[in-house]
């Protein structure tokens, strides 16, 4: 008679434990316990894959340590469920944010996302009376809330000037929940290195690389339960190339001919805020003299040096447009 090892037993009672007992031994030393969420009437309206924004908001507000550290925890997100292991306390949070992706679903609100360039920051003078400063966290980055009355006057002010771009032209809609994403960019090519090729003449080639050059502005906005605010999480990336620095090297070949590399000197900037404000005001963000990398607006040859790199004094306007607010 062969008798079978311990491990085997216990692993075939570990197989017949019902589902129930699997989830009742998930550790609970902090009072954790397990809900779900229904989020199918946002992800219906918003479109598949929606459901990652209120993963991604949950993550934001609550803090991304809450749910990697000593305190077992667990979220993800379907088409349908948002589902959390936490202590209440938590569960609270999640349930406050799921509600305010959920309850107005059916008819979300809007807001209004514009983005100017302008040369020089003296508008700021012109419209000091009307701005109300709000905080900021990123050096050089200003924020301030305007009625939308003296926002539109502002608006309106910056596109005659002479020296204002704006990205796109005219604004770009975001509704409750969603982020609103707006964009502009090129690939700018350079000679990066020569390399042997014998069996071709001239017995060498050089290499070709591109460098990514662009703007990538994107607000997710969101409003309050009471309706009474609008928070807007701001992320800002530009890249752009200030210059390709000359090299010139020997080329690896008999004839012993040189050849000019390219080698890009880039500015990067990089902005991440968060923002509250009432429901009736316009949020005005000005992020400093940062480059302005957009296609038609930066015309170098790219075998120049780009002394003419551009430097736009960048300011975004974010309008509620409530439902059922005149």
């Amino acid at each position: 008679m062969r008798i079978l090892p311990r491990s085997f037993w216990l692993l075939l009672g570990c197989c017949l434990l019902p589902t129930s007992g699997l989830r009742a031994q998930l550790p609970g030393d902090a009072g954790q316990v397990w809900k779900t969420y229904d989020i199918a009437p946002f992800v219906k309206q918003a479109g598949n894959g929606s459901q990652k924004h209120v993963v991604d908001w949950v993550l934001q507000e609550t803090g991304y340590s809450e749910w990697h550290g000593a305190t077992v925890a667990s979220l993800s997100a379907d088409e349908t469920s948002l589902r959390c292991y936490h202590t209440p306390a938590m569960q609270a949070r999640v349930a406050e944010i799921a509600a305010r992706f959920t309850e107005d679903a059916a008819a979300p609100h809007r807001f209004s996302v514009r983005v100017l360039g302008v040369g020089s920051p003296s508008w700021r003078n012109d419209f000091r009376g009307v701005l109300r400063p709000i905080p900021a966290a990123t050096p050089g980055v200003q924020a301030w809330i305007a009625s939308r009355e003296d926002a539109a006057v502002l608006v309106a002010s910056l596109r005659r000037r002479g020296d204002c771009q704006e990205l796109p032209t005219g604004p770009v809609l975001a509704a409750n929940g969603l982020p609103a994403v707006l964009s502009g960019g090129r690939k700018r090519p350079y000679v990066q290195d020569v390399v042997p090729r014998p069996d071709a003449w001239p017995g060498w080639q050089t290499l070709g690389a591109s460098c990514d050059e662009g703007m990538a502005i994107d607000v997710h906005p969101l409003i309050s339960r009471d309706g009474s605010a609008v928070e807007a999480v701001l992320r800002c990336r530009i890249d752009q190339i200030e210059r390709m620095v000359p090299v010139v090297v020997n080329v690896p070949a008999a004839d012993r001919q040189r050849v000019q590399l390219e080698v890009p000197q880039m500015s990067a900037v990089r902005v991440g805020e968060r923002f509250r404000w009432p429901v009736n005001q316009v949020l005005v963000v000005g992020l400093g003299l940062v480059p302005w990398p957009v296609p038609g607006q930066n015309a170098v040859p790219a075998a120049t040096l780009l002394s003419d790199a551009k430097r736009t004094d960048v300011v975004m306007v974010v309008e509620p447009r409530l439902v059922g607010v005149p």
